[in-house]
């Protein structure tokens, strides 16, 4: 027990060390004091913040504990892994404190770029902001349901601001989406490359962005009763402007390089700057997951080659994984880790939107009689955007399977051909954007087969993937009335407004 106890303690040293390094990419000293600097100069650092924590993160941010909850990862044998809080699915308030703080960290740098350029009469940054905003805040209720909006960012004036209901923010954030739209197809909307480091200051990909984002919000809200007309009407209003939705990857660059501090986050939080994996850290203790493996080799799915590694630290002929939860996993150097497709270099981009998303979005608004289109298209569409991200080659073969998780042609029921969306979702989102996995799963129970943690030292029985995070520790601390106003909350049991 007390070489479990250092393990755990160990662990999160590391974690938090990590989660506290500097990055030449900082611009301020204070990301929470960028009166001093002007809208081009924060935006790209709120870019590269949002990339490296939201999506990516640190041991206890986003990535991680939904990669390993949706079958992708597992921990490795060399650690005490099984009485880990991922493993267990136990949570406390102090379980998603960092996901809060470093979400409205990061929107409070959107929010001065937003109201700075606003004033200025500089509209792409403005729309930028906005847009930017709607993605963050699209995360913290999908994460935490009701959430301070229309009474942050007031500093010293509001200290204790309100929660606003999460239905409320949706709509808010949507309609802000609709704004930036109109802001970013004025002539007067400029922005250059070197201050965007998503889309190089071209307004035709950030509509585009848009547009998906939207559509992903409004894909959210598909079991929401008595939602589809508004659905209908908004998904109407994105086909009215004329622009579509992404066709390639969401990637911010702001010139990642093989030095301290400059790596692109996921190589940086695997791969030392040697090109070697991190001995005894990261890559060592989250291994590739079993459950992901067998699916993916059952069915004749090649990706599987792309996003892990062959075992024996990629030297031996075979693919090992780590069952979430195991007390006799494989030792970290014996099992799989992650391939060429997802740490393609030190300056590959950070994703934060993929082409193959926008791609089953539009598969799944088609199939619903959503959106106008060819439902079986957009899913050829997407399954083939994630075979070029990894590198994986011609889907053709793989799409002409007898196979209803693989072959849309072959799903005759609408349930048939939604898990079938669902589930190149899951792949496509493999240690890419795996948040969005999780809400797909707690939406529509899919893809149904999600095998539960192992861990003998489980937080309830049955055993369940927890819904929600908790509200943190620090908002109970200084925002108690407010935070306390929501109820008591149960990570199993209180789901976000959409999780109906």
């Amino acid at each position: 027990m007390k070489k479990q106890i250092l393990i755990i303690i160990s662990f999160i040293l590391i974690s938090w060390l990590c989660s506290c390094k500097k990055s030449y990419f900082d611009i301020n000293n204070n990301p929470n004091n960028a009166t001093a600097a002007t809208p081009d100069l924060v935006l790209p650092n709120a870019l590269v913040t949002t990339a490296s924590t939201l999506v990516v993160g640190n041991a206890v941010n986003y990535n991680i504990f939904i990669s390993a909850w949706m079958g992708y990862i597992g921990q490795s044998g060399s650690y005490a892994a099984a009485v880990g809080d991922v493993a267990s699915y136990k949570q406390t308030t102090g379980f998603g404190n960092p996901n809060w703080l470093y979400d409205y960290h990061n929107l409070e740098d959107y929010d001065y770029v937003e109201k700075s350029a606003l004033a200025q009469n500089l509209y792409f940054y403005a729309a930028a902001a906005k847009i930017m905003k709607a993605y963050v805040f699209g995360h913290l209720v999908d994460a935490f349901n009701n959430v301070p909006y229309s009474q942050a960012f007031q500093g010293t004036n509001n200290i204790t601001p309100k929660y606003d209901s999460a239905q409320s923010i949706y709509n808010a954030i949507t309609s802000q989406i609709d704004t930036a739209v109109v802001l970013l197809s004025r002539p007067d909307a400029i922005g250059t490359a070197k201050s965007d480091v998503l889309f190089g200051g071209n307004n035709t990909l950030w509509i585009e962005f848009a547009n998906t984002l939207k559509l992903r919000l409004l894909i959210r809200q598909s079991q929401v009763s008595g939602n589809a007309s508004f659905i209908q009407n908004e998904i109407a209003s994105i086909v009215a402007n004329g622009a579509g939705f992404l066709a390639a990857d969401a990637g911010v660059n702001p010139g990642y390089a093989n030095n301290e501090g400059q790596q692109n986050p996921v190589w940086g939080f695997y791969v030392t700057l040697t090109g070697l994996p991190v001995s005894g850290g990261h890559a060592d203790l989250w291994k590739a997951g079993q459950y992901a493996i067998t699916w993916l080799e059952t069915n004749n799915d090649p990706r599987y080659q792309f996003i892990y590694s062959l075992d024996s630290g990629g030297k031996g002929s075979s693919y090992l994984g780590s069952v979430l939860g195991s007390v006799s996993n494989p030792p970290g150097v014996d099992a799989s880790s992650f391939g060429t497709g997802i740490l393609k270099s030190v300056s590959q981009p950070a994703i934060i939107l993929t082409a193959a998303e926008s791609y089953f979005l539009q598969a799944e608004a088609i199939l619903r009689g959503w959106l106008p289109g060819s439902d079986s298209a957009a899913y050829a569409s997407g399954v083939t955007a994630s075979f070029n991200f990894l590198g994986a080659g011609d889907p053709t073969a793989y799409l002409s399977q007898n196979n209803k998780q693989t072959n849309y042609g072959v799903c005759t029921t609408m349930a048939e051909k939604l898990a079938c969306i669902v589930r190149q979702k899951w792949i496509a989102f493999d240690q890419v954007t795996p948040f969005e996995s999780w809400c797909d799963y707690r939406r529509l129970k899919l893809p149904e087969d999600i095998p539960l943690s192992i861990s003998p030292f489980l937080d309830q029985s049955p055993a369940s993937i927890p819904i929600r995070l908790l509200y943190p520790t620090n908002e109970y601390q200084t925002n108690a009335a407010n935070v306390n106003a929501q109820g008591t909350i149960d990570y199993h049991k209180s789901p976000v407004f959409w999780n109906q």
